[in-house]
């Protein structure tokens, strides 16, 4: 399967590391994945300068990865 979270043979989203295959809700491709987490920076590059202080504080040790 061509998901993005599968390590070693196992899945590495869900606790049981079994796929879930098509059927599994967080099946994503790399580049899908790549795409999301994109949008993800890109939402979060839009904040105020404030938001973007509090959210790296709180989540990625002061540090804004995005």
């Amino acid at each position: 399967m061509d998901c993005f979270a599968m390590k070693d043979g196992k899945c590495s989203v869900m606790k049981c590391g079994k796929c879930g295959g098509g059927a599994c809700h967080f099946h994503k491709t790399r580049e899908e994945q790549a795409q999301s987490l994109e949008k993800v920076s890109e939402r979060l590059r839009s904040l105020p300068e404030y938001q973007q202080e509090a959210i790296a504080d709180k989540y990625y040790g002061g540090v804004r990865k995005w």
